[in-house]
């Protein structure tokens, strides 16, 4: 089935693409000619273009504009560098780490957009900060004073309700803007898992049955001040605060082949609850010096903090009753405080420079335990690196240049050298340093309105995982991960090249090839130990990674589907490396070979109706440790359908159901008698989890 439905659904899309520039003339396109218009590298779309969405805030705009998508940067990065988002409000970058793209657009009603504008390639007065594309929201004269609401109610397979509330309201008094938020919501589902257990040869061991009820409630509370201080200053003071509270209560049933059926073996039972909160808080000083020169300002203050357990996962016997348990208590909380300078100068139309520099100071607090408890006695079992502190200073120094040699032609050309020293105390210790210039250099180049070709070349450094310094263990995999304190941060050279060809009012096809040569990936290490041998992250060598991807947007009126749009994402991953353990060249862990995307909607005016789908599916991707191997499969693949309308109290109104295809993941683990490497197995477990279709209610509306 799911080869037939993604080749149905694949065939669709790629016909759909076949003289898609004479099919823009035709339906909404043609009806929106005058509301979209393009020029010089800037695609301009009025308000009225968007009205064939039914859009009730700046956010459903912008998810509607072809070929772009909505990006906040690597956020889960330290530091400031890499969190910029492709979004600007009035030519400003409103987002940061402390509030999502999504929070801040879904705070801005339709009402209060005048027009959206598609950058798709550098200009001066405007830092593309690494994005192929960013959009310009500029809003109404007067916006403010108004807000926005979304309703949800979920019913999820278990039969369980789960209400979600977001409110948002700004208020504008002269110069000054106050923004308030909250993102409330609780849900519940149960996750049913099917296991069976079979030996080298094929014999079935074990059958495992898996009843896991889960239940989860959240807050998310945000506050936003922006102050236009005078005609060449401005302060920007974002804030948001988060509680959560999850717990889980799993029942396991294991059997044993007898006969012709089965008879008990054991039973498990667990109960997990995790709780926490966090805060952050950023602010923001831009100055104009004069007509060239601009300096901005930037601090920001994070805190997370979360208690897990104490979680006992028991075990009984169907007639002796309770054998036993393993016990498990963890703690963590991370620190992140970062300062960002940096200075903007226009030395005129052609050239501007951007100088700076960054300062962070990071750190990571892990607390494990774990105990067995035998039915008599409680003894503790100690792992190596269970209790640990990550301490790192961090900096970074950078220049950036954007070069418009041409009408047609720009070059953005960047330097930054990043600098640390990262610190571990507690059951190891131990100080390293690390410094690593990361240059890029990108090249666009516009053959006409409709065509243009974007080229870079860079290095990328990741940061180091301060979670992997730690041991963790996963009692329901019976798996422990012992924390390593000397992998060093892998290294990528990219060289990418994308071509992009705008069509009509509302089409966009784009091809994108990209190669990557790593050094020293992240991987799976074997650790070997007086008690065994254990996974430990760490890096395996280096590696390549060649990447293809397409994005379309169409419209479908060719095919006799009128007011009907489709995006298409397809992407092929091409990776290898070495495999330390067996000398083998085989895929990156966790990586999917294919991977496609589809979105689909249609819009009957008159009746102020509209329908749609999206659908994903992935490639089965493996995983590679020490003494095991790891098959993750997706089965049919993931279909969202829904129907909604907006002729009721002038609100949209919505109902769908997601995971309508939810046949469940498949994962299968391969066990080894001893190293991989040797390739002698011992034992094979199948497991199919799932979760079931949700359906939902939305009404969503401003005032």
């Amino acid at each position: 089935m799911r080869g037939l439905l993604t080749s149905a659904i694949a065939g669709t899309a790629c016909f759909a693409a076949i003289d898609a520039p004479a099919w823009s003339q035709a339906g909404p396109a043609a009806e929106a000619a005058s509301e979209a218009e393009t020029r010089n590298g800037l695609s301009v779309f009025s308000k009225a273009y968007f009205d064939q969405f039914s859009p009730v805030t700046a956010l459903d705009m912008v998810q509607r504009i072809p070929g772009f998508s909505v990006s906040n940067g690597d956020t889960s990065r330290r530091g400031l560098g890499d969190s910029f988002g492709n979004v600007l409000i009035n030519g400003s970058r409103p987002s940061n780490k402390s509030l999502s793209l999504d929070t801040l657009l879904q705070r801005i009603p339709t009402g209060d957009v005048e027009r959206l504008e598609l950058i798709q390639e550098a200009q001066p007065e405007y830092n593309m900060r690494g994005h192929a594309r960013l959009v310009n929201i500029i809003l109404a004269p007067g916006a403010g004073n108004s807000g926005s609401w979304d309703a949800r109610l979920l019913h999820s397979a278990a039969g369980r309700l789960g209400p979600r509330a977001i409110l948002a309201y700004a208020t504008v008094q002269g110069p000054v803007e106050l923004t308030f938020g909250l993102d409330a919501s609780s849900s519940g589902n149960r996750v049913r898992r099917r296991r069976s257990l079979r030996d080298a040869g094929g014999a079935l061991l074990e059958i495992q049955r898996d009843n896991d009820q889960r239940q989860y409630r959240e807050a998310i509370p945000t506050v936003s001040l922006n102050w236009r201080i005078d005609d060449r200053s401005s302060l920007r003071v974002d804030l948001q605060g988060n509680v959560w509270d999850w717990h889980r209560s799993q029942t396991s049933f294991i059997d044993e082949p007898a006969g012709t059926g089965v008879a008990p073996l054991r039973y498990e039972q667990n109960e997990t609850s995790n709780h926490g909160h966090s805060y952050q808080g950023m602010v923001t000083y831009g100055r104009d010096l004069n007509d060239a020169v601009s300096i901005q300002t930037m601090g920001l203050v994070n805190r997370e903090m979360w208690d897990d357990g104490p979680e006992a996962y028991e075990t009984y016997d169907p007639v002796a009753g309770y054998l036993g348990a393993i016990i498990v208590s963890a703690t963590g909380e991370t620190e992140e405080t970062a300062f960002r300078q940096t200075l903007a100068w226009t030395a005129n139309a052609r050239h501007t420079f951007e100088f700076g520099g960054e300062m962070a100071l990071n750190a990571r607090d892990t607390g494990l335990e774990l105990f067995e408890d035998d039915g008599t006695l409680v003894t503790e079992i100690i792992l190596p690196v269970a209790n640990t502190r990550v301490e790192e200073t961090r900096g970074e120094i950078f220049a950036n240049h954007t070069w418009t040699v041409s009408d047609r032609l720009s070059i953005e050309s960047g330097l930054r050298y990043e600098f640390s020293e990262i610190v571990q105390s507690g059951d190891f210790e131990q100080s390293r340093s690390f410094a690593y210039p990361k240059p890029s250099v990108t090249m666009n180049w516009r053959q006409d309105d409709q065509n243009r070709v974007r080229v870079t070349a860079s290095r990328d450094v990741d940061q180091l995982d301060f979670g992997k310094f730690a041991s963790a263990i996963d009692i329901a995999d019976n798996n422990a991960t012992i924390g390593n304190p000397d992998y060093v941060p892998q290294r990528t050279w990219t060289l990418e090249a994308e071509w992009e060809r705008r069509f009509g009012e509302d089409g966009s096809v784009s091809l994108q090839v990209g190669h990557d040569w790593i050094e020293d990936l992240d991987g799976w290490v074997p650790v070997v130990t007086t008690d065994g041998v254990f996974d430990a992250p760490g890096n395996i060598g280096d590696g390549t990674n060649l990447r293809v991807t397409a994005n379309l947007t169409t419209p479908l009126d060719g095919i006799g589907l009128s007011n009907a749009v489709i995006d298409v994402f397809a992407e092929w991953y091409n990776t290898r490396v070495e495999d330390p353990l067996t000398g083998e060249d085989t895929p990156f862990s966790g990586t999917r070979e294919w991977e496609l995307g589809l979105d689909f909607r249609q819009t009957f005016p008159a009746h102020q109706l509209a329908w749609g789908w999206d659908y994903h599916w992935v490639t089965d991707g493996e995983v590679f440790r020490a003494q095991e191997r790891r098959l993750h499969g997706n089965t049919d693949g993931d279909l969202d359908l829904y129907v909604e309308t907006t002729r009721w109290g002038g609100v949209t109104t919505r109902l769908g159901v997601d995971g309508v295809l939810n046949n469940g993941d498949d994962r299968e683990r391969v066990f080894f008698a001893g190293s991989r490497a040797a390739g002698v197995v011992d034992a094979i477990e199948h497991r199919n989890e799932n979760t079931g279709a949700t359906w939902y209610l939305r009404v969503r509306g401003t005032f």
